[in-house]
């Protein structure tokens, strides 16, 4: 395919598909909701350039080929001889149907089951993940009602399985969930606040919006749930400091350039401008 052609579908299929995951050899590389891109048609030559706050990369894209929902690339690396496949999938839950609503209704069984095992003060009466149009729910969160006396907490909790995206997304819905609760249950119940329930190790995000969140509006209980280990771990959204720290090895930054010197000189003809950083013994950016 020639290289226009191939930066032309690119560019196309990128443009429609903001919400896409990106593996390489099988690995989540990049989630396009929070990844930008460039795409650049060079004489013989295509490059896509993706990066996030996590990571950056390079690829000379070599053919493309749509599979379905399903843009699959055959890619090279820089400083590598040998290609490899770069599949970028519209749709980020890459699932059947079948099988996202047999995953979701058994994370809402074990949800039911956690909650009740945890909160024993506090009485699950109502828990769905059914669609609700008219309040833009949809199955990819389960939402219940917890229960003690004339006080009650909404909960919104999602699987594991789910994209990284709705789990970032959760808080919004679980605020939505919140006010319908009050809005239904406005002279039998206070609805006093939310419990959300997010993934062992997802909280990150959502702690720092919640946050900022304003007390006085209403509750707010941020959890991690271990589905295996049927554990529920409260955060503290107000310990929002830099406390996880961790020393890396740093590179022999002469050695780093030397070994990928054909590769920065080859960028650095392109856009002379540039700025190398070793960022471990085998990536430069």
């Amino acid at each position: 395919m020639e290289t226009e052609s191939l930066a032309c579908m690119l560019r196309q299929f990128l443009a429609d598909a903001r919400a896409a995951v990106i593996l390489e050899d099988g690995a989540v590389m990049f989630e396009m909701a929070r990844t930008r891109y460039s795409v650049t048609a060079q004489p013989g030559r295509c490059l896509l350039h993706l990066w996030s706050e996590e990571r950056n990369a390079v690829r000379r894209v070599l053919q493309a080929e749509l599979k379905g929902n399903a843009l699959r690339l055959e890619v090279l690396r820089f400083g590598q001889i040998r290609p490899s496949r770069l599949d970028i999938f519209r749709d980020p839950d890459r699932r059947t149907a079948s099988a996202r609503k047999v995953a979701r209704a058994m994370y809402a069984q074990r949800l039911r089951q956690v909650l009740e095992g945890n909160l024993r003060d506090w009485r699950l009466v109502q828990l769905t993940s059914a669609m609700d149009l008219g309040r833009s729910f949809g199955p990819v969160y389960a939402r219940g009602l917890l229960k003690r006396g004339r006080s009650a907490f909404a909960v919104l909790g999602l699987g594991s399985t789910e994209t990284g995206a709705a789990v970032d997304a959760s808080l919004t819905f679980a605020i939505l969930w919140m006010d319908a609760c009050r809005e239904s249950l406005a002279g039998k119940l206070q609805v006093e606040g939310v419990k959300l329930i997010v993934p062992r190790g997802a909280s990150l995000v959502v702690r720092a919006r919640m946050a900022r969140l304003d007390p006085d509006a209403a509750k707010w209980h941020l959890y991690e749930m271990d589905e295996r280990e049927g554990s529920l771990s409260e955060m503290d959204c107000a310990d929002a400091g830099n406390l996880e720290t961790r020393l890396a090895r740093c590179p022999d930054q002469p050695a780093v350039r030397e070994r990928f010197a054909a590769s920065i000189a080859q960028i650095a003809s392109l856009s002379p401008a540039i700025e190398v950083v070793a960022a471990s013994a085998a990536e430069v950016s």
